[in-house]
């Protein structure tokens, strides 16, 4: 819960003191209670006319049940005190405290008529008049009551609850990006970077406790900007758009079983009542940012946009020493170094529309778009010896654009028996197309100004997704303590290439497209999912979740280039197992067991050929099978007094038929790099999270991950294992006049692949904010890695035919200033849970 500067409450109750809160309007008898509806400025209840306004004098028998929602982000008011009184004399007769859910109950209450208020420290006190209880009458149901944040200003000091950076819930760990200064200006990768229990290497791989088979989705739904690369996707997303990111290591059977560690899912900046907006520009030595934003709600009607550029500039080089082995003995030796520089700009933009039909029913629209442009300028230089050196050097211009785009429908139907009983029907239609292509002239070693070989080349891409889903929830009992809920999903993708390549052996001008490197294919997935899920709270805090998820995949694939045509099909039962327990108010305890599945896209089975540097050629494999992962997972969480937060886990994983990329170097010295089911895979480890407050002003927060890695094949009677670790460490402090400071640190130890390892690398940030509040503008200045131009990482193959030893430099410094402008006027306003589709599928790079 968000916490409050002690002073300034204190200030704020003695300036309210003596004024009673704002009640809720009492309707006209003829209006209704409907469960879920209740507004944020009244609470419609039937009131009975015959009813005393005093409490009667039979047996106590009835029951008055409801939940409490913060209005602004529709999460659950924990530990809230509700209180019953008697209306004519104001004085307390009962009560309770909420769940972890937020929900409450009164039980044993005597027929009569009532008053309820819902307090919290940092929200404005709720009051509810006129609650009847009759005689044998049925339970009453609230509903959800929303929560306002309690916001005053006092001499121009404003009071508001403060979010931690970092949050534990029930099944997810929770950084709240929009309390992190250095986000400003930034894109999503550089956001992942500080969130526990991930880590970003230098290239933009995003793993999760030691494994990058994750699922990243916004909004809780895919997006066709990560259909081609996560890392590439990551970095068009601007960073002061993400409110928060959620890391759900377990997830449950509602949701799809891909991603064997687990998903990740980035949520945007919420809608609140009113009408916001703003713009934000961003200039640095790498990277250029300017995007605006726009919020509107009314009533029944919200609206959402946003619209956003960046242009980036990278640049790095790489050297490789290639050692190929004939019986022991080096038969030849191949050198190279590559320099690169990469410019790009890109484009996103989304829109939200949302409309309240009734009390009970919803629809909503909304869509993201997206693209990109970049272009490569690369020079490689390589040198084979054998019993002589062989050299030449090839310039390398390339050039993509992308675009993408989602289209959202979603309808959600609540019932008045109960807030938690809901049906949500989703449908979702993405489409990514792509456009690419290189020029290439190579010269021989010393340069002498004869081109003797070119190539160039073109592909077009395209990838469609349909989905359609529905999901059911249904409460046992008005007590909310059982829960099942049903649902299905049908997912239907569809993928095509045309790669056509065009060369001159010689250097002449003219060009003749080579067929045997073209790459021409279509590809369609379908997959069909229904999944059950019974969740049980027990009265002294257990809680118990018990799911299965039944998953049939289909495949039809024609390789048109290599003429290989396959269909597969197999089907998954994949069981999801939590038990929790709450000890008071600031302790729990959680185990949880899951099996996961990892199918391999169409990157990896693809088995077309690249050979744009023909010493070293890859390829995908199109007979490849599904991973299938185990997963155990405890953790306990507690939170002590001054704002000290710490959560321990402890996880086991075990990935069976685990997806390896292998590299072998045949007799003429030439490399293949493909991928292959040939490998157990197993990772053991603990995380350890604490932010505290040592003084007023200053957070500080840090992480600390252990991991035991053991990597298997038996095949190729290769086996690797390591200790790994990774730190991370952020802090802010709180300066007057409305300035502050920021930093953060981390550093990820090294990593084993099944054939090599790399060496390890770290990351530093440093921010300074201004605040004018007169003028809404925020000024931002963030040093990210200030005394290090490049990121430095090793890496080793050794394997019985060859050995390798490689060195990347990747530029790492970046310095920039972000101004952003604010206007409108903003206030809490409820929103009901939106429902998204969540595609958690496919295994990426």
């Amino acid at each position: 819960m968000k916490n409050t500067l002690l002073l300034l409450l204190i200030c704020s109750s003695i300036y309210t003191y003596g004024q009673t809160p704002d009640s809720v309007k009492t309707p006209h008898p003829s209006d209704s209670l409907k469960a879920g509806s209740i507004d944020s400025s009244a609470t419609y209840l039937t009131v009975p006319k015959s009813i005393s306004a005093t409490r009667s004098a039979t047996n106590a028998s009835g029951r008055i049940s409801g939940a409490l929602r913060e209005g602004d982000l529709n999460k659950p008011v924990e530990f809230a005190t509700v209180a019953l009184y008697n209306p004519l004399t104001n004085k307390p007769i009962g009560g309770t405290t909420t769940d972890d859910q937020g929900k409450f109950t009164i039980s044993n209450v005597a027929p009569g008529t009532y008053r309820i208020t819902a307090s919290f420290m940092g929200f404005e006190t709720k009051t509810i008049d006129n609650v009847i209880v009759t005689p044998n009458a049925l339970p009453i149901l609230l509903g959800v009551i929303t929560m306002r944040t309690d916001s005053r200003t006092l001499n121009e000091v404003v009071v508001t609850s403060e979010k931690a950076l970092i949050e534990d819930k029930d099944d997810r760990l929770v950084y709240n990006a929009e309390k992190d200064l250095t986000n400003v200006g930034s894109t999503a990768i550089d956001v992942l970077k500080k969130v526990p229990l991930l880590t970003v290497d230098p290239d933009g791989t995003v793993q999760l406790k030691g494994s990058s088979s994750i699922k990243v989705l916004i909004n809780g739904k895919p997006s066709s900007i990560m259909a081609r690369s996560i890392s590439e996707a990551l970095q068009m997303i601007p960073g002061e758009l993400i409110k928060s990111v959620e890391v759900i290591t377990a997830p449950s059977a509602k949701y799809d079983s891909e991603g064997t560690a687990g998903v990740i899912n980035i949520i945007t900046k919420s809608k609140l009542q009113g009408m916001t907006g703003g713009l934000t520009g961003t200039a640095g030595n790498r990277r250029n940012n300017l995007g605006g934003n726009f919020n509107m709600k009314r009533d029944k009607l919200s609206v959402t946009a946003f619209g956003g550029q960046n242009w980036t500039n990278s640049f790095g080089s790489s050297e490789n020493v290639r050692r190929n082995l004939r019986n022991g003995e080096v038969s030849s030796v191949i050198a190279q170094t590559n320099s690169f520089q990469n410019q790009g700009q890109s484009l996103f933009s989304s829109f939200s529309v949302d409309y309240d039909l009734d009390s009970t029913n919803r629809v909503g629209v909304d869509a993201n778009f997206g693209g990109d442009n970049r272009t490569t300028n690369s020079i490689r230089d390589t040198r084979q010896t054998v019993d002589t050196t062989k050299a030449f050097r090839r310039y390398t211009d390339s050039k993509s654009k992308n675009s993408n785009m989602d289209m959202n429908f979603n309808y959600t139907k609540l019932f008045k028996r109960s807030s938690d009983q809901e049906f949500n029907f989703l449908a979702q239609y993405n489409q990514n197309d792509g456009l690419s292509g290189y020029t290439l002239n190579q010269y021989p070693l010393p340069e002498n100004g004869v081109v003797n070989y070119r190539e160039q080349n073109r592909n077009e891409s395209s990838q469609n997704e349909l989905t359609l889903q529905t999901d059911y929830s249904h409460p046992f009992s008005t007590t909310k303590q059982r829960l099942l809920e049903v649902g299905s999903k049908y997912i239907r993708r569809d993928v095509s290439s045309d790669f056509r390549l065009e060369n001159s052996p010689d250097g002449a001008l003219e060009f003749r497209e080579d067929p045997r490197r073209a790459n021409i294919f279509s590809y369609q997935q379908a997959v069909w999912s229904s999944y059950a899920s019974f969740r049980l709270r027990t009265t002294n805090r257990w809680s118990f979740n018990l799911g299965g998820r039944y998953e049939k995949t289909m495949i039809d694939a024609d390789f048109k280039s290599t003429n290989t045509a396959f269909s597969d099909n197999y089907t998954n039962f994949l069981p999801n197992v939590s038990v929790s327990k709450r000890f008071g108010k600031d302790q729990r305890v959680r185990l949880n067991y899951s099996q996961r599945i990892q199918r391999p896209s169409i990157t990896f089975l693809n088995p077309y050929v690249n050979s744009i540097d023909p010493k070293n050629l890859q390829s995908g494999n199109p007979f490849l099978d599904p991973e299938l992962a185990h997963s155990v997972e405890g953790s306990y969480s507690t939170f002590l007094t001054g704002g000290t937060t710490i959560n321990l886990m402890v996880f086991g994983r075990q990935t069976n038929n685990a997806i390896e990329r292998i590299t072998t170097v045949d007799s003429t010295g030439i490399s293949t790099s493909t991928y292959r089911n040939i490998a157990s895979n197993a990772t053991y480890g603990t995380n350890l999270f604490g932010s505290t407050k040592p003084t007023k002003g200053w957070n500080l927060s840090g992480s600390i991950a252990l991991n035991y890695n053991i990597l298997n094949s038996t095949a190729l009677r290769i086996s690797n294992r390591n200790w790994s670790y990774q730190l991370n460490l952020n802090t802010s402090y709180q300066l007057p006049k409305n300035a502050s400071l920021q930093a953060n640190a981390s550093y990820t130890s090294r990593r084993i692949q099944l054939q090599g390892q790399s060496t390890g690398y770290f990351y530093y940030s440093l921010s300074a904010r201004k605040e004018i509040k007169p003028q809404n503008i925020t000024l931002t200045a963030t040093c990210e890695n200030p005394f290090r131009l490049y990121n430095i990482v090793e890496s080793q193959l050794r394997t019985a035919t060859f050995t390798s030893d490689g060195t990347n430099y990747t530029v790492i410094r970046n310095i920039r200033l972000t101004v952003n402008w604010r206007f409108g006027k903003m206030s809490a306003s409820p929103k009901r849970e939106k429902k998204k589709v969540s595609n958690d599928d496919k295994k990426s790079e």
